[in-house]
């Protein structure tokens, strides 16, 4: 590394726990100057404006990122990775790490990937961040011949980051991860799929037990519940940093003192959007009568964003945990339904559809960065050929 990035890598470090407790809204000046035992002003010398500071710390972010993977790849290329078997317990120790020792960088990584959209600023940072880490995926796969390995395994490590950061301690949900990364490298129709669908069933109930006794949410009132939908829209377009009073209550024309009456507590506002949002996203894929894919209700991008905002707040509201949980099993158990329909016959199980829906969730949050109004093109194009080349193959 160079030196500008040695020299910036003690406020990165002060900045990760901020992002960790507070997404981006805690990385301002006034608390990392406190974290540095220096003065808001004299970062402002540093750096200039708050912006300029955040591109500084991503800048700082991808060398590190940069070499942790660089470590990876050296580890890959001494294995001699040829056969996808292998990749696949070679993609789940590089998810893990990412999960567990460099979690923090991670976290950093998933709220700038969800403020992105709305933050044109950093939109550039975070793509040249997704660059690198794309770089890394072809490179570990460059000796396999699967077609767009590297592509589905960055789409997946996506669409499963903020998941990873929040289950990662728990089993069932590691060895659900893996089987995964073994139909992604090793074939979305295996010839005999029957272990892998007992291995699913267990490890699911497994994640349904941490619900445990939970205690009921109590219902929102008509009034509540429209707010809500504001609250939830908010969230999806920039992000629960962007929840206040005063943004909800323009959005929603209403006097600031009436949203306080019912949400007296910034954290009741993000607990109605994020109830409002598990609702939309259980519809979106929990709809097995309809005849709407699983991510439609919500466009692509947006369910994506959804899904992803809920699983970076259950990071710091752990009531949520079992919550998305729930959710991540839903992307799969329901795109069965869906699929099944389109085929005339139950071709891809619950671990691919799973696989598929995570791989284009990942894909979708990129298109959104790239492309704010579009509907999810690269995401759904990926999972068409991969759902292709697996019929041919079968």
């Amino acid at each position: 590394m160079n030196n500008k990035i040695t020299d910036l890598q003690p406020f990165l470090r002060a900045a990760l726990p901020l992002v960790a407790a507070d997404g981006l809204k805690g990385l301002s000046l006034r608390p990392l100057a406190e974290q540095l035992g220096t003065t808001a002003p004299a970062l402002i010398r540093r750096f200039g404006s708050k912006d300029e500071m955040v591109t500084a710390l991503v800048e700082v972010a991808i060398a590190e990122d940069g070499a942790f993977l660089d470590g990876w790849l050296a580890r890959i290329r001494a294995l001699e990775v040829r056969n996808g078997a292998l990749m696949a317990e070679v993609a789940e120790a590089v998810l893990s790490d990412l999960a567990g020792p460099e979690a923090g960088r991670t976290r950093f990584y998933c709220e700038l990937l969800q403020a992105a959209a709305s933050r044109p600023e950093i939109a550039e940072p975070v793509a040249a961040w997704s660059a690198r880490r794309l770089a890394f995926w072809h490179a570990a796969t460059q000796r396999l011949p699967l077609p767009e390995l590297a592509e589905i395994l960055h789409g997946f490590s996506i669409g499963d980051a903020a998941y990873s950061l929040v289950l990662e301690d728990v089993t069932a949900y590691r060895w659900l991860r893996r089987l995964n990364l073994r139909r992604l490298c090793c074939g979305l129709i295996p010839t005999d799929a029957s272990q892998d669908q007992r291995a699913y069933a267990t490890f699911r109930t497994a994640l349904d037990d941490l619900h445990g006794d939970e205690p009921a949410t109590p219902p929102m009132s008509d009034w509540q519940a429209k707010a809500a939908g504001h609250i939830s829209a908010l969230i999806i377009a920039e992000g629960a940093d962007a929840v206040t009073h005063r943004a909800i209550a323009a959005r929603a024309g209403l006097a600031n003192s009436t949203l306080a009456y019912h949400f007296p507590k910034q954290e009741d506002l993000l607990r109605a959007g994020l109830d409002d949002i598990v609702s939309k996203v259980r519809r979106a894929t929990g709809a097995t009568a309809s005849d709407a894919p699983p991510d439609f209700n919500l466009t692509a991008i947006q369910s994506s964003r959804a899904t992803l905002a809920l699983a970076l707040a259950a990071g710091r509201m752990p009531s949520l945990k079992p919550v998305a949980a729930d959710l991540r099993r839903q992307r799969g158990e329901s795109s069965v339904f869906y699929y099944e329909r389109l085929y005339g016959e139950r071709v891809f199980d619950v671990v691919a559809c799973q696989a598929l829906s995570l791989t284009a969730m990942g894909w979708f949050t990129l298109d959104g960065l790239l492309e704010p109004t579009a509907a999810g093109g690269f995401g759904f194009d990926l999972a068409e050929r991969m759902r292709e080349t697996a019929l041919a193959l079968r």
